[in-house]
């Protein structure tokens, strides 16, 4: 089974991608420093952060960044996430969904990188953002407190982690990812 060091200081994040890939990858969280640029672009996010994770331990990596987009707006929050949620916290996200369209989607995008490779691998949910917030918070992941996916009935907040874990956008991001282990890596 190979090792690969799994970047992130999230531990739901961690615990999740350990859940969908304990059968076929050995994973080891490393919580390393990355500089994250600024740009629109996830996938130019991402390949910065895999590189840089990289070049600091000289083994293969994988580097997870998942991002959430409101329809009702080009490309955001996207990557600007984490920030936004910072800025504005719940009752700024209502606001900015309030009479407008709430659709959203979460998208996953997962880099492998050693000496050789780079591949970008991603898995996307989609659902809404509903108005009330969930008792069940995890400051992980904060809006998975108001994102109902669409084929579930309950915020992801309130759905236990294995059932997550089996339909997630990370999921089908490691889906990709597994699959392209399992064929050698070509």
């Amino acid at each position: 089974m190979e090792t690969l060091f799994f970047i992130s200081s999230n531990n739901s994040k961690f615990q999740e991608a350990q859940q969908i890939a304990s059968s076929d990858l050995t994973l080891i969280q490393e919580d390393v420093e990355l500089i994250e640029i600024k740009s629109l672009n996830q996938e130019k996010v991402l390949l910065s952060k895999a590189r840089q994770a990289f070049e600091k331990l000289k083994k293969p990596v994988i580097v997870d960044d998942t991002a959430i987009y409101f329809e009702q707006y080009k490309d955001f929050p996207g990557t600007f996430t984490k920030f936004l949620f910072k800025a504005i916290g719940f009752e700024g996200v209502e606001k900015l969904l309030e009479n407008k369209n709430r659709s959203a989607f979460f998208k996953t995008m997962i880099c492998y990188k050693d000496a050789n490779i780079e591949k970008v691998f991603s898995g996307i949910w989609k659902g809404k953002i509903i108005e009330e917030v969930s008792k069940k918070f995890n400051p992980d992941w904060q809006y998975n407190s108001i994102f109902v996916p669409e084929d579930c009935d309950n915020v992801l907040s309130e759905i236990p982690l294995e059932e997550r874990a089996r339909k997630s956008h990370r999921r089908k991001a490691f889906n990709e990812l597994l699959n392209w282990v399992k064929g050698g890596k070509k």
